[in-house]
């Protein structure tokens, strides 16, 4: 079950007259307790995985959480434009784990490994698409049609695991710094949600304003 945060604080700062309008900027602290990255043993192909799997689901680094998709909500004019996103497979483990794709964007999967994998994306319980790749090279592609959040597994390798958030508004994905940034927003009002696959789901006003840059920290 996602964890309630401690703490949500929205700031929101006008940058100096010369940064450009329209842009979003922010950052996603954690303030709950540090805690070490489990390592998972790899309990089969070890020769093509690896003896380990590190734990993605919770990065901090000096208390700011990477891996927070940020969705900006009631934008005017026409949604994102579908891109090209990609997924790769590299000893047994999803790269990203965690993007945001506009609706009608198309997903290239990928792998480098000499073993059997099946891309097995889920809605909830329902399957949204389930690929396999078998060998080093190996291309398939999956259009994603429908807005919402995908969990990306592999049915032969358990411990595999990744995210794609299918999003209708402008996002972003925060880095390894808890960082993020969005461009190209009209001055106005929205609303930003933020998740993360093991915190959840917040949901905060911001205001860009007519010049200057909007600055937004969430804390957890």
């Amino acid at each position: 079950m996602p964890r309630t945060p401690r703490a949500l604080l929205l700031a929101l700062l006008a940058a100096a007259p010369a940064a450009r309008a329209g842009e979003l900027h922010g950052t996603v602290r954690y303030a709950g307790p540090e805690r070490p990255r489990p390592e998972r043993a790899v309990s089969k192909d070890r020769d093509a995985c690896g003896a380990s799997v590190n734990d993605e689901s919770l990065l901090v680094n000096d208390g700011r959480l990477a891996n927070v998709v940020v969705e900006v909500r009631g934008v005017p004019g026409p949604a994102p434009a579908p891109v090209r996103g990609a997924l790769a497979q590299v000893r047994c483990r999803f790269s990203p784990h965690v993007q945001a794709l506009p609706v009608g964007s198309t997903l290239s999967v990928g792998s480098s490994d000499a073993v059997l994998h099946s891309v097995h994306g889920w809605r909830g319980r329902s399957t949204a698409f389930n690929l396999a790749l078998a060998l080093p090279g190996e291309q398939a592609e999956q259009r994603l049609s429908r807005a919402g959040l995908v969990q990306v597994r592999c049915d032969v390798h358990d411990w595999m695991s990744a995210w794609i958030a299918v999003v209708e508004g402008p996002a972003a994905v925060t880095g390894l710094d808890g960082r993020f940034a969005i461009a190209s927003l009209p001055p106005g009002s929205y609303t930003l949600v933020a998740w993360h696959e093991r915190l959840g789901e917040r949901t905060v006003a911001v205001q860009v304003p007519e010049t200057g840059t909007a600055a937004v920290e969430l804390v957890y």
